[in-house]
């Protein structure tokens, strides 16, 4: 009589549910982690200080940003923010370690011997280009903040 029994006709369809569940599950997990691998700026990013987009506050952040074939230099978000210039996302790294290659163009990125002149080719970390960028206004598709997008 276990052929008529409710429970035993319900099994395959608790065990279909359940499987469903679990692979939607790990889906939705290896979706969410390839996205979280995308966050941050991209190749072609604009990152814009100017005094037609102003920070909401002023950053107390000195970021050291390495250049090819050259001494490290200083970017001294407060001075960045009051003198305005901008940073072109060109190269964006792949694995845990993502350093990020962008070009500096603006009067001043710090004080006198630390500064990296009004033209450069810097390699920065994560960490420092979302420091930039939150310095700018922000990771927004917003044309009136701080960071322009392609």
């Amino acid at each position: 009589m276990a052929e008529n029994d409710p429970r035993t006709r319900q099994t395959p369809v608790i065990l279909l549910l359940a499987t469903a569940t679990v692979l939607a599950a790990v889906s939705g997990v290896a979706s969410l982690a390839r996205e979280v691998a995308e966050l941050g700026p991209r190749v072609g990013d604009v990152i814009v200080f100017g005094p037609t987009h102003p920070s909401p506050f002023e950053s107390i952040a000195r970021l050291t940003a390495s250049r090819p074939g050259r001494a490290q230099c200083v970017l001294d978000l407060a001075i960045i923010q009051r003198s305005g210039g901008s940073l072109v996302v060109e190269q964006r790294g792949t694995g845990p370690d993502r350093f990020y290659r962008a070009h500096w163009a603006g009067p001043l990125t710090s004080e006198k011997a630390t500064d990296c002149g009004t033209d450069a080719d810097l390699t920065l970390s994560p960490q420092d280009m979302t420091a930039i960028a939150t310095a700018a206004g922000g990771l927004a598709v917003d044309t009136t903040a701080g960071l322009r997008l392609r």
